[in-house]
C-alpha cells in the first residue's frame, strides 16, 4: 500500500509540475511592443502602449539588457535597457493600465542588440526579479539571439547558456508564485537538424523528405520557395531540442519566431514540431508571425488569409485543441494602408476563439483601440512625485517630445525641443520656465532654509568623493535622489570626504538636520 501511495504521489507531483502551473489561461494573442517607439506621457495620460486593445492578452515589452542593473524599490530604469521615454514610475503605471484590461506584460530580455559582448552574460537574476516585481511584469522572455542572430545558437556553448537562463531564473521566479518564463527561439528550433536532432520526434531530420514530400535539392537553399525542406537545413535547426529536453518543465511559453525563415511556404510545420514537445512538457506555444516585410528577403509574406489559416491549424490541432496555444507578432505598431499588426492579431484572435476564417478576414479591421483616461496604479506616494499636475523632472530621462511639461525646483518647465538626459532645467536652454509651483515640500521653506552660509560642497560634479568646507560642528546628513528616495546617510565633519562611488550617476540632494540642502551631481 505504501508503495502504491508513493507511486500515485509521484505521478501527481509530476503532473502538477508539467501542467499545474502553465500560467496561460486563454488562447494566447501576443505582441511585441518596442519600448523605443512609446511616446512620452505623464500620469493619467494615454499613450501607444496604454491603448492596446483587449483582444491582445499578452505583451512582450522589448527589450531589457541581460546584464541590467536595478535597485529594488528605486524605480530607476536608466540601467535596464528599457527605452521608454519616461521614468520607472510612469512605466509602472503603463503596465498597470494593461493589467487592468487583462493584458499581461512580460519583459523581453536581449533581442538582437544586447547579446553582443561577453559582459552581457554577467546576469544578476535577483535584479531582474526585482525589476519584474516593481514594474508589475508577470515574467520574462529570454529573447536569446547571440551576437544578434540565430546563426550560432545551436552551438554547445549557446545551448548551455539557454539552459542556464531557465535554471537560474526559475530558481528565483517559481511557477507556483505565478511567474511566467518564456522564450522566443528560432522557428526551426524544434525541427530535427543535422547537429541537434531527436530521432524519437516525428519531426526528426531523418523524416524531412516524408514530411515535406521533397528531395534534398533545396535543403540548403534557404531562399527557395518550398514545402519546408529548407527549414531542416539551417544551422539553427534543432537548437531548442536539447534545451527543452533539459529544462522544458521550467518553461511556460515558447513564442517561436516563425519568420526570417526563408522561402518555405509551409509555416505550420514549425508549430507542429514545438507542439510535439509541448505535449510532453506542458508549456504553451505561440506561433510567431511578422507584419510585412520580413527583414530577411523577404521570401515570404504573412497576410490576413494565411494568418487565419495558421490560427485555424493551431485551433484544430488534434493534440492541442484543449490547450491555449496561439499567435505572436513582431511588432504591434507596424501598419500599412489596409492592414496592420493589430488587424493580423485580430484575425488570429477571432479564429482561435471559434470564428470561421472567412468571417475573421472580413472583420480584420473591425476593432478599436482603448485609450487610457486615468486611474491606474503608479508608484507609491513616496516613490513618485507629481506637482501642479506635472511629473517631477528625472535627470536620467530623455524628453523627446517638444512642449513636455515637468516640475523641477519649485517651477514648471517646458522643453522647446528634444531634451537629453542630464540637460537640467535652469542649466540648459532647451528648458523654458513656465510658472512657479509651490507644491513641493521644499518650496514652503523659508529663505533661511536655503541659505548655504559659508558651507561649500566640492568637487561638483564628482564621480568618487565629495567634501564639505565651512562646517563648524559635526552634522548628520541624508542624501536623497531626485525621486526623494534615501540613498545614503551619516555624519560629516569639516573637510571630511563622503564616498559616492557606489551610487548611480545623476543628481542628488544632501540634506542636514536643520533642513539646509546642497545639490550635487554624480558623474
Amino acid at each position: 500500500m505504501k508503495i502504491k501511495f508513493k507511486l500515485l504521489l509521484s505521478f501527481f507531483l509530476c503532473l502538477n509540475s508539467y501542467y499545474g502551473f502553465s500560467q496561460i489561461e486563454e488562447r494566447i494573442v501576443l505582441g511585441y511592443f518596442p519600448s523605443w517607439s512609446e511616446n512620452w506621457v505623464s500620469a493619467n495620460q494615454n499613450s501607444k502602449l496604454r491603448e492596446v486593445p483587449e483582444f491582445v492578452n499578452y505583451i512582450f515589452l522589448s527589450f531589457g539588457k541581460p546584464n541590467l542593473e536595478y535597485v529594488s524599490g528605486s524605480y530607476d530604469i536608466s540601467e535596464t535597457g528599457i527605452q521608454v521615454p519616461y521614468d520607472g514610475c510612469t512605466l509602472k503605471e503603463s503596465v498597470s493600465v494593461l493589467n487592468d484590461k487583462g493584458i499581461k506584460v512580460i519583459l523581453s530580455i536581449g533581442g538582437e542588440s544586447y547579446w553582443g559582448t561577453p559582459d552581457a552574460y554577467n546576469i544578476n537574476y535577483q535584479q531582474i526579479k526585482d525589476l519584474v516585481d516593481d514594474m508589475g511584469f508577470v515574467g520574462i522572455d529570454w529573447d536569446f539571439e547571440p551576437n544578434g542572430s540565430f546563426t550560432n545558437i545551436g552551438s554547445p556553448e549557446n545551448i548551455q547558456h539557454f539552459i542556464d537562463f531557465f535554471n537560474n531564473s526559475r530558481a528565483l521566479m517559481p511557477s507556483s508564485e505565478g511567474y511566467i518564463l518564456a522564450c522566443a527561439p528560432s522557428g526551426v528550433g524544434a525541427l530535427g537538424g543535422q547537429v541537434n536532432n531527436d530521432i524519437n520526434s516525428p519531426y526528426s531530420f531523418d523524416n524531412r523528405n516524408t514530411l515535406t514530400g521533397e528531395t534534398d535539392a533545396n535543403l540548403y537553399n534557404g531562399a527557395a520557395s518550398t514545402n519546408g525542406i529548407n527549414l531542416f537545413g539551417f544551422s539553427a535547426t534543432g537548437h531548442m531540442i536539447p534545451v527543452i529536453q533539459s529544462v522544458g518543465d521550467k518553461i511556460n511559453l515558447i513564442a517561436y519566431q516563425g519568420y526570417n525563415a526563408g522561402g518555405s511556404n509551409n509555416r505550420s510545420i514549425m508549430y507542429d514540431a514545438f507542439a510535439f514537445y509541448a505535449e510532453q512538457f506542458g508549456f504553451t506555444v505561440a506561433a510567431g508571425i511578422h507584419y510585412p516585410d520580413e527583414p530577411w528577403g523577404p521570401f515570404y509574406e504573412y497576410t490576413h488569409e494565411n494568418v487565419a489559416s495558421l490560427a485555424n491549424h493551431i485551433q484544430e490541432h488534434p493534440d492541442r485543441s484543449d490547450n491555449n496555444d496561439g499567435v505572436m507578432i513582431w511588432q504591434i505598431l507596424l501598419e500599412g494602408t489596409n492592414s496592420s499588426a493589430y488587424s493580423y492579431m485580430n484575425v488570429a484572435s477571432l479564429v482561435l476563439n471559434g470564428a470561421t476564417e472567412s468571417d475573421a478576414i472580413q472583420n480584420a479591421n473591425t476593432f478599436t483601440l482603448l485609450p487610457y483616461t486615468g486611474g491606474a496604479e503608479g508608484c507609491d506616494e513616496d516613490s513618485a512625485n507629481t506637482f501642479c499636475g506635472m511629473s517631477e523632472y528625472n535627470v536620467n530621462n530623455n524628453y523627446p517630445t517638444p512642449d513636455t511639461h515637468v516640475y523641477y525646483e519649485c517651477k514648471i518647465w517646458r522643453n522647446q525641443w528634444h531634451a537629453n538626459a542630464n540637460e537640467i532645467p535652469g542649466f540648459n536652454t532647451v528648458w523654458q520656465e513656465v510658472s512657479n509651483c509651490n507644491e513641493g515640500s521644499n518650496c514652503t521653506l523659508t529663505i533661511n532654509d536655503y541659505r548655504q552660509d559659508r558651507i561649500q560642497l566640492y568637487p561638483n560634479p564628482s564621480n568618487t568623493f565629495i567634501q564639505l568646507s565651512g562646517l563648524t560642528v559635526k552634522k548628520n546628513y541624508i542624501i536623497f535622489n531626485i525621486l526623494g528616495a534615501k540613498v545614503k546617510s551619516g555624519t560629516i565633519s569639516n573637510h571630511e570626504k563622503i564616498d559616492i562611488r557606489n551610487i548611480k550617476n545623476g543628481m542628488y540632494f544632501l540634506k542636514f538636520d536643520n533642513g539646509n540642502t546642497l545639490k550635487f551631481i554624480k558623474k
